[in-house]
């Protein structure tokens, strides 16, 4: 089913609002600071060094856990009512609206309590807080890491088609530069960028929430849509070759296609995210859909943001289009979780 994306809310490194952080991934700003974390350097003047990341500053300091990710929620949800000039609905649209609320899993085993707390909690102070009067049977938290807001997108998808909503809100959350204990244990695995470690990706934080309504609805309501969503594809994680992964969901959603301009995915400094897209670029043709395409990868300007990387690029993507920038009227989205499951999308230009 077709979805048609009606509101953008985000907050992040680089700004805090959908349309400042954007314009800021498009001409690839990044503001990255010291993190808590200090780790060994050799070079010129051995010694200890911080890791680098991209917290949010201004906003985020003195918040952890629970409170982080209730704030961050909470930002990227009034930036995205007032986005889309919601301010003013009644109760009546909130209820009849679904809430999937994306967030990562436990990375350690000290983020377990954490887990627990998010998926158990988050929702309901998310619903208290927001004050939009989301029905309780219309609520979801989906753990998938990175595809989480993608893997949402699908869900609604269903949803939608089923007449069981009219509409979705989807947010992605995650924090990667506040928790020391979980940045000392993805170093000592060896996946941050350090002074000694050139491979390896840069620790973010950031919330995103997007509207999506089927398109038809979303017409007679006069509401604003600014894109649309297509062929949606989760899976990937049960293939026995890794570098495999992103073939078949990709494949899905680009057969759909007509002509790829542009390509925003989840490129972060990983290595075995690089191979793997290496190797699917590998299959096609010099004349295939993704002929010529630009790559874009939001790391590069927020670091990885976890479970709000999907949502980050699909907010770009779209801003795309309102700004005329895109190259085509086609934009393949992808996502692959640190567990290898991969989600992808297309976005048209309405």
């Amino acid at each position: 089913m077709s979805l048609a994306i009606t509101g953008l809310g985000m907050v992040s490194s680089v700004g805090y609002d959908v349309v400042s952080s954007c314009a800021a991934i498009r001409c690839r700003m990044a503001l990255p600071v010291p993190l808590g974390l200090q780790v060994v350097a050799s070079g010129d003047q051995p010694g200890v060094e911080s890791v680098v990341g991209f917290p949010i500053q201004g906003l985020t300091e003195g918040f952890v856990g629970l409170g982080l990710h209730a704030l961050l929620v909470q930002e990227a949800i009034q930036d995205l009512c007032g986005y889309s000039r919601l301010t003013g609905e009644g109760p009546l649209f909130w209820e009849n609206t679904a809430l999937f609320l994306g967030i990562s899993g436990a990375r350690t085993l000290e983020q377990e309590l954490l887990a627990e707390q998010l998926q158990e909690s988050l929702l309901p102070v998310v619903v208290r807080r927001s004050g939009l009067g989301f029905s309780q049977g219309l609520q979801k938290v989906i753990a998938g890491g990175h595809v989480s807001v993608l893997a949402a997108m699908a869900e609604a998808a269903d949803a939608i088609a089923t007449g069981h909503v009219q509409r979705a809100l989807i947010v992605g959350v995650d924090s990667l530069t506040s928790d020391l204990a979980a940045l000392e244990w993805l170093d000592l695995k060896g996946r941050l960028k350090t002074p000694e470690r050139a491979v390896g990706f840069m620790p973010g934080e950031a919330a995103v929430a997007v509207l999506v309504e089927d398109p038809v609805m979303a017409r007679r309501c006069g509401a604003r849509m600014e894109a649309y969503v297509e062929a949606l594809q989760v899976g990937g994680s049960g293939r026995a070759v890794p570098s495999m992964r992103l073939v078949e969901p990709l494949e899905g959603t680009l057969a759909r296609a007509t002509r790829i301009g542009d390509v925003y995915g989840d490129l972060n400094g990983d290595a075995s995210r690089a191979s793997e897209w290496g190797t699917f670029l590998a299959r096609f043709p010099p004349d295939s859909v993704l002929a010529g395409a630009q790559g874009h990868w939001p790391a590069m300007s927020l670091g990885d943001t976890g479970a709000a990387s999907g949502g980050v690029s699909i907010a770009v993507a779209t801003r795309s289009f309102v700004r005329k920038y895109a190259r085509e009227d086609e934009i393949l989205v992808w996502s692959r979780s640190d567990e290898g499951e991969v989600a992808s999308g297309l976005l048209v230009r309405r």
